[in-house]
């Protein structure tokens, strides 16, 4: 018998997921490596798209490449003439996934930067206010990303975290064990964005969480 949570997946999967040929090679690839749990779905993308097209973005910065998957989706929903500035540690997983989207018309519109975000982002800030902030990156570091878009966000401007429950662990039922550290600063993340005063928020209730704010 399936769950009620595979059931809902397997809905969502089938009625709004149209994957094309390049985003379902990205997925294909990042199972095949064992890292396909990190990545987005299709349906937590298309919430990406449907914001950035909402909120007429035109300059994006992502924390977190993986394989592509994200930042292709979020490419597409932004003008012709938009930036998407892809963050990610792993020289590795960037360059294969110039590979995995080079063949994208939206692929020319992702720039790609390798190396500790915290360095990465501080030479992004003469690029600043920015449209948007998507993270997706290293959990126990969402603090110090908050704490940049802040600065760094236009007013207007849009902040969005995956994995924001954590995995259950925010609201007690973990599914895998989280040390206390990253559980405390996941907690305050989004306490913050919620009660801060500096956002209009809410947590989009996805089985990841996706935590939206739009700056004030």
């Amino acid at each position: 018998m399936r769950t009620k949570k595979t059931a809902k997946s397997l809905y969502l999967r089938e009625t709004f997921s149209k994957e094309d040929d390049t985003l379902k090679k990205i997925r294909e690839y990042s199972e095949k490596e064992n890292v396909g749990h990190m990545q987005v779905s299709y349906y937590e993308g298309g919430i990406l798209q449907f914001l950035c097209k909402a909120f007429q973005v035109k300059t994006v910065v992502e924390l977190g490449t993986l394989y592509g998957y994200s930042g292709l989706m979020m490419a597409r929903a932004l003008p012709a003439d938009g930036q998407l500035f892809s963050l990610d540690i792993d020289k590795n997983r960037q360059e294969k996934a110039k590979v995995l989207i080079q063949n994208d018309p939206s692929s020319n519109k992702i720039h790609f930067i390798t190396g500790p975000a915290k360095e990465s982002l501080k030479t992004l800030e003469s690029k600043a206010p920015f449209d948007m902030v998507f993270i997706d990156a290293d959990k126990g570091a969402y603090m110090d990303y908050l704490q940049w878009s802040n600065k760094n966000l236009k007013s207007g401007g849009l902040l969005a975290a995956d994995n924001t429950f954590l995995f259950g662990a925010v609201y007690g039922e973990p599914e895998k064990e989280q040390d206390e550290k990253t559980l405390k600063g996941m907690k305050q993340f989004n306490k913050e964005v919620a009660q801060s005063g500096l956002y209009t928020s809410t947590l989009i209730p996805t089985e990841e969480g996706l935590t939206v704010g739009i700056k004030k």
